[in-house]
């Protein structure tokens, strides 16, 4: 969103909504709060036909106070979601410098998201800071940028509803010169286990306070982050000896990335990463979602897989939007196939 500053004037607002719903929901829209007044004006945007962006200009319908106003983009997220999202938020006043946080990942999704072993990208860009002088307020000689962690609760993959959600500061700093600053980095929740943290990492630019007005808030943004898989394989242990049928396996899926695709793979031989093996039929499970999902496999009459005797591998492979959508192995199970009868025994003949 973009907004242009005109001290006691009406404002022109850009719109630039990315990946919203059709236009029949009618839900996204820009909220405009007068600080000085409290008055709250909504102006409804209709999204294009198919999801996809929009784009527009329109003049704000209340002027901005002497107090300033704060503009919030909102929209619906992608069907099936139902959730409306705080998209971006601006204050606008006289000597208040201007700040856009753009968060992006190898994950596309129009909501921000990652993965909690992959990287995240924080662009903040900053404009109007003026320079040290004697009828300069200290509002407008610097911005201050803080990241905070939020938990989500394991079960609702979200915030937890029952007050005990809680961000928690893991830095903060001033910018002083009018440009753009990036940052790549992981995530800094913390987790039990590695690579298992869910939340949210938030992103806020303030305006420092002057002789009237206090802190404000005049940009946002956050990702997600989601936890990594976990695979558990129930029906033959490793290094089995198999001499009859195979066994049926069940295979239990956890935390698969939103946007993923997962299937079990094999090929003669002893486990080696990256080998192309053959799809084992049924056991693809694909999904789009907005959060983690879970899934069981079942591999049943599967001896046609492994029709000779000798060492097989059996493994369980996933793509997701990162590194490029290579196959990453989830896990993975070497067994051997010795059907093979022997016979002991002597033979005698009489005359």
């Amino acid at each position: 969103m973009k907004i242009s500053h005109k001290k006691n004037l009406s404002l022109l607002i850009g719109l630039a909504i990315t990946g919203v719903t059709p236009a029949i929901a009618a839900v996204d829209f820009i909220e405009q709060v007068d600080l000085e007044s409290g008055m709250v004006y909504q102006v409804y945007v209709d999204g294009p036909e198919e999801p996809g962006s929009k784009n527009g200009e329109q003049v704000s319908p209340m002027p901005v106070g002497s107090q300033g106003s704060t503009f919030a983009l909102y929209a619906k997220g992608l069907d099936p979601d139902d959730t409306i999202y705080l998209l971006e938020e601006k204050y606008v006043a006289a000597y208040t410098p201007e700040a856009v946080i753009t968060i992006t990942s190898e994950d596309p999704h129009p909501t921000p998201r990652t993965r909690a072993d992959e990287p995240f990208t924080v662009s903040v860009k900053v404009d109007g800071l003026l320079s040290p002088g004697a009828d300069v307020p200290e509002a407008a000689l610097n911005v201050y940028l803080q990241q905070v962690s939020l938990d989500y609760d394991d079960l609702l993959d979200r915030a937890p509803t029952d007050g005990t959600a809680q961000e928690v500061l893991t830095d903060d700093f001033f910018i002083v010169e009018n440009g753009e600053i990036e940052r790549v980095g992981m995530t800094k929740l913390t987790s039990d286990i590695f690579f298992k943290e869910r939340g949210e990492e938030i992103f806020r630019a303030f305006a420092l306070p002057d002789a009237d007005l206090d802190w404000l808030q005049i940009a946002s943004g956050r990702v997600q982050v989601w936890p990594i898989a976990d695979v558990a394989i129930e029906g033959m242990a490793p290094g089995a000896k198999i001499t009859r049928s195979l066994p049926d396996l069940t295979i239990s899926l956890k935390d698969l990335y939103p946007d993923s695709t997962t299937t079990v793979q094999i090929y003669k031989g002893s486990q080696a990463l990256g080998t192309a093996g053959t799809l084992i039929e049924g056991s693809r499970v694909a999904f789009n979602s907005i959060v983690p999902q879970d899934a069981q496999i079942l591999v049943r009459n599967w001896d046609r897989y492994a029709a000779d005797d000798g060492t097989y591998t059996l493994e369980v492979i996933t793509v997701t939007p990162f590194d490029n959508r290579a196959p990453e192995r989830l896990a993975w199970l070497t067994f051997e196939v010795d059907r093979t009868i022997k016979m002991n025994g002597s033979a005698t003949t009489s005359e």
